[in-house]
């Protein structure tokens, strides 16, 4: 059997205030789902989504150890790519998501 856990990280400014959100799920072994990733429009560009993906990935397991996978919109393709992410024809899909835009406040 395997058994997976959810990972869920927070990140918010001086305030207080969420302005970026990780949920993912792991086997803290071979992999890492990334589920969601959102992060505050005002606070684009800031680096924050890219630290939390680096400490999901280092709460999985590690950069050597674990694999990194998602769903991306095509949106933000450009950004996992310059995470070191790669796209993928290898996976089964099956998507029917109509993508809607939000901000945390």
């Amino acid at each position: 059997m395997v058994s997976s856990a959810s990972i869920s990280l927070v990140a918010r400014n001086e305030e207080g205030q969420i302005v970026g959100v990780l949920f993912g799920l792991t086997d803290f072994a071979y992999w890492l789902y990334i589920t969601d990733l959102g992060v505050d429009r005002k606070y684009e560009g800031q680096g924050i989504g890219t630290r939390l993906m680096k400490m999901a990935h280092t709460v999985a397991g590690g950069e050597k150890d674990i694999a990194v996978y998602l769903v991306a919109n095509s949106d933000a393709v450009s950004f996992y790519e310059k995470l070191g992410m790669k796209r993928s024809e290898e996976v089964m899909e099956y998507n029917q998501i109509d993508w809607t835009e939000f901000t945390v406040e």
